[in-house]
């Protein structure tokens, strides 16, 4: 097998179908899988995706008993991949070209020594019924990649893997073992230090973006990107801005879910404070402050 899409599905029942028809829309010279993952929805997505299977033999769908988080069911699902590339497709985001598998399959079949090629997404924020088109850009930098994804993360929407390179330099089990929740800063902080990559430079990809997708949400990720410092060795200055960017992240969400105690944290350990920081930690604290502030976030674009 070519490719696999590989799609991990969590109470997805209002997103399931536009991802799933924007795989079946694909254009491609070559045959390709689709192995979904279920984490133990408890709403009507698996019952869609089974429909969706009826139809389509190419649709290989599994529902987990028990929930077992991102990175369990990542791997779990990866397992049961037998394409030569995966492709990676969450299951609230959708293919916005037609042409997007073909793409990425040629770019890695013409550059054989790539484990990855990353490529062009757009974010549509559902609450504002808005996108933001190639937000990450700037990011597809031959020069600056590897050191973006080391401190300050990226997600691996528009991604497709070389199989072969996820199985050996990703230790998706022990990571699991250690407690890691998410998949891709390890995925990709593994391949950017041992293999050579490269991207698309177009969008392929929509990312959605909703109240209840897990990147709405904060998380500590201080501790998984300590291991990796260690693990390849981080100069002091990447340490410091992996510090800087966790401790900015929690103070936004401490912002925008009113924590005063997470802001307060976050706050004080900020460096070289300037005035949106302070705006941010006002609006972790008062009340009339952060319903000013969140009114000029639902005008911003």
């Amino acid at each position: 097998m070519k490719l696999s899409v590989h799609i991990l599905t969590y109470n997805s029942e209002r997103y399931i179908k536009d991802a799933l028809d924007s795989v079946l829309r694909q254009k491609t010279t070559f045959p390709f899988e689709i192995i979904i993952g279920d984490d133990a929805s408890t709403d009507d997505t698996f019952n869609i995706i089974e429909k969706y299977a009826e139809k389509h033999k190419h649709i290989k769908a599994l529902q987990n008993k028990n929930n077992l988080g991102i990175l369990k069911n990542f791997k779990a699902t990866l397992d049961r991949c037998s394409g030569k590339y995966i492709f990676d497709l969450a299951g609230d985001d959708w293919l916005s070209s037609e042409d997007a598998l073909q793409i990425l399959v040629d770019a890695l079949d013409i550059n054989l020594t790539y484990s990855f090629v990353d490529s062009g997404y757009d974010v549509f924020f559902e609450y504002r019924k808005k996108t933001r088109r190639f937000h990450n850009k700037k990011i597809l930098n031959e020069l600056t990649y590897a050191k973006h994804v080391q401190t300050i993360g990226t997600p691996n929407v528009g991604c497709c893997f070389r199989k072969s390179a996820l199985d050996k330099f990703v230790d998706f089990d022990h990571y699991v073992e250690m407690g890691f929740k998410i998949e891709d800063y390890p995925i990709l902080t593994d391949l950017t230090q041992n293999c050579s990559f490269g991207f698309v430079y177009e969008s392929l990809i929509t990312y959605r973006v909703h109240k209840t997708s897990y990147s709405s949400n904060s998380h500590d990720f201080l501790d998984l990107k300590m291991f990796f410092a260690e693990k390849y060795g981080y100069s002091k200055d990447d340490i410091a801005k992996i510090k800087e960017n966790y401790y900015y992240t929690k103070l936004v969400s401490a912002s925008v879910h009113f924590k005063p105690k997470d802001g307060n944290i976050a706050f004080k350990n900020l460096r070289g404070k300037k005035i949106l920081h302070y705006a941010l930690y006002l609006s972790s604290q008062n009340r009339l402050f952060y319903k000013v502030l969140w009114f000029f976030r639902t005008l911003r674009f």
